[in-house]
């Protein structure tokens, strides 16, 4: 059991994990239940799925929350605490990002229709309302 909590916290002093990613590695590495271990290094708050959840959406704001959300999921972490961290961040208005992906893409309105559907996408893979990207892009054409 010592061996495994060594293990554990030098796998959390390069980065941070979430309690499921923590549990497969060591159960791969040691094929012992971890669990014990787990519940050490949440007592100590040394592993923490929230503040992983936080620092991951803050590290990732650009990815959209769309993506930000399937890859915490994916990552193990607990889907009612993902919706509530994606939705505590604070998101630029579909305004602001508009404006900077047509000023990183160096567009100008009016738009062609292949750089109002590109833009479209983008808006879309960024988590914002389709109508309302319709809406703001229309104004620009």
């Amino acid at each position: 059991m010592n061996e495994l909590y060594v293990h554990a916290l030098r796998l959390l002093r390069r980065r941070d994990y979430t309690i499921a990613e923590l549990r497969a590695v060591l159960s791969g590495k040691f094929g012992a239940d971890p669990e014990t271990v787990l519940e050490q290094l949440r007592q100590k708050n040394f592993l923490n799925d929230r503040r992983f959840a936080e620092n991951y959406v803050a590290k990732r704001k650009a990815k959209g929350r769309m993506t930000l959300r399937a890859e915490m999921m994916a990552r193990g972490v607990p889907v009612e605490l993902t919706d509530e961290v994606v939705e505590q961040a604070d998101w630029p208005s579909l305004h602001e990002a508009m404006a900077a992906k047509m000023k990183n893409w160096k567009l100008r309105a009016p738009l062609q229709s292949r750089d109002a559907a590109r833009l479209f996408r983008a808006l879309l893979r960024l988590g914002y309302d389709e109508d309302a990207i319709r809406e703001e892009i229309e104004t620009l054409r």
